[in-house]
């Protein structure tokens, strides 16, 4: 018995293929689209995870309010760096007027201002040193209060990371304290983040992560 074939477009990317009589079903040799065949017509059958859309959808919004920020602070800095520049140059041209009469005291101005142009050159370097990072729905930036959690009573410590984003944070009790050392009873001793303990202002982590805090007890 011969094998009847039919022909079909594919929706998808609009290639011709032949698929066998009879079959409810194929996937597209060229695009890999998976193709209803129905009597009359074929269609092109897609699963649409709706919840990945929407999470995209709000990341990308995340993300435009981000650079909006960015471009805001970038603008304000850019002014403010413009004003403290024209008060340097005040103060280097007022100072070498002074100098014609007062050598001295038309010094000291000069090198007012030459220091505030180089606070202002090293503020703005720092700055294009550290861009933002941007930071998912998923995911949670190290604060610096984050960072400097020794010696903080482990109660307020777990309690920031939980607030901050964190879903799985624990706290180890040391056992470690002594009659002569109760003073830190209750103190963080350390926090770990998926076992790295050097934490630094910025860094992302998901919000999965394994928060471990241990602290001082008796």
């Amino acid at each position: 018995m011969a094998v009847q074939f039919i022909s079909v477009k594919c929706p998808e990317c609009g290639a011709d293929l032949s698929i066998e009589d009879g079959r409810e079903f194929a996937f597209c040799s060229y695009c890999g689209a998976k193709v209803m065949i129905t009597n009359d017509n074929e269609h092109i059958y897609r699963t649409i995870d709706e919840a990945g859309i929407k999470q995209a959808e709000t990341e990308r919004m995340i993300r435009m309010r981000e650079l909006e920020l960015e471009e805001k602070e970038n603008s304000h800095g850019r002014k403010s760096q413009f004003i403290a520049y024209g008060i340097a140059l005040a103060f280097v041209v007022v100072g070498a007027l002074i100098c014609i009469a007062s050598p001295l005291g038309g010094m000291w101005g000069i090198i007012i201002g030459a220091y505030i142009g180089l606070f202002t050159f090293i503020k703005s370097d720092d700055k294009k040193k550290k861009p933002r990072k941007y930071v998912s729905p998923n995911d949670v930036s190290i604060s610096d209060a984050m960072v400097n959690c020794e010696d903080k009573n482990f109660n307020s410590v777990v309690l920031l990371f939980r607030g901050a984003g964190f879903t799985n944070v624990t706290a180890v009790p040391l056992n470690d304290l002594n009659v002569f050392n109760m003073k830190k009873n209750g103190q963080v001793e350390a926090v770990t983040i998926n076992g790295n303990d050097e934490l630094e202002e910025g860094d992302i982590y998901p919000k999965n992560s394994n928060v471990l805090i241990t602290y001082h007890s008796k």
